[in-house]
Formats: C-alpha cells, structure tokens, sequence
C-alpha cells in the first residue's frame, strides 16, 4: 500500500454557489475563504486489500460522496467504500444513497473511510468524488475528485 497525501483547498474543480438568504449570517469559511482547505489521503492497493484513508475538510456543514464506489452504487464494483467514520459526528443525513451527512455548525471535519478491493480487481484506477458544502451565510458547494489505485502484487 502507498499512501500519498494532497492538499486540494487551492485546486477548484467546480464551485457552485447556491443562492443566500437577504439577511444572513456571516460565512463559516470567511466568505473570501471558499473553497475550504481539503486533504485526501490517496491509496494505491493490491488486489485483495482493505485499508483506510482521511478526508479533512475545514470549515463545512455538510458533505457527501459520489455514488461510484460508495456502498449503493453498483454492487459488482471491484473497490468499495465501507461504512465511514465521523469526527466529530454527523448532526443528522438525509436518507438518500450515498447519504448527505449534516453539521449544524461549520465544522472541521475528518472522515475515515474504508476502502476494499475485490481479490480479482484488476489493475488500475477507481475514481469517486466528493462535495462539500456550507450553508450559514453563504451558500457554497466544491466538488472534488479522486482516484483509488489498484496495482499489482
């Protein structure tokens, strides 16, 4: 296993502001601070492995991933996300697949997220994606995307 780590709060993939109220509060990021500062941890796995990363985001209230490699999405892929850690845990999700999960305050949040790879997966790279997002103040959203490598032996 390799692991490799990024810092992706100056890359912008997509931003996407969602409207704010007349009167609202100010931004948990800053207002001039979005995006906020992202870390992934990147894997590169062998067949068969289990193993999992960090996702750290400053300054959020919410969160969700892509449905590639999350549990709901295709149940043949070859990697797969387990069930996933909080800290500090969720306030509440929307029950939807994959979940949206929810902080009432902005928040650092770090995820710790299982990743496992079928015995017969072959060789390459396994792409997922993230968004987050706050919503006091402001309202903003960035998507972030990823790769989980799969080499050989």
């Amino acid at each position: 296993m390799i692991r490799r780590q990024f810092l992706a709060g100056t890359v912008l993939t997509a931003s996407v502001a969602l409207g704010g109220c007349l009167d609202s509060g100010p931004s948990c990021t800053g207002g001039d601070n979005w995006p906020p500062s992202v870390q992934v941890e990147e894997l590169e796995l062998t067949p068969g492995d289990s193993e999992a990363f960090e996702i750290q985001v400053d300054g959020i209230t919410a969160f969700s991933f892509d449905s590639r490699l999350y549990k709901c999405g295709s149940t043949n892929a070859p990697v797969r996300f387990g069930d996933i850690d909080f800290t500090p845990s969720i306030d509440s999700q929307a029950d939807s697949c994959p979940p949206f999960y929810v902080w009432d305050d902005c928040t650092r949040v770090t995820l710790s997220v299982p990743v496992h790879v079928a015995p017969d997966a072959e060789t390459g790279s396994y792409e997922y994606g993230f968004t987050v997002m706050e919503t006091i103040g402001d309202r903003n959203s960035q998507d972030y995307e990823y790769a989980i490598r799969v080499s050989e032996s």
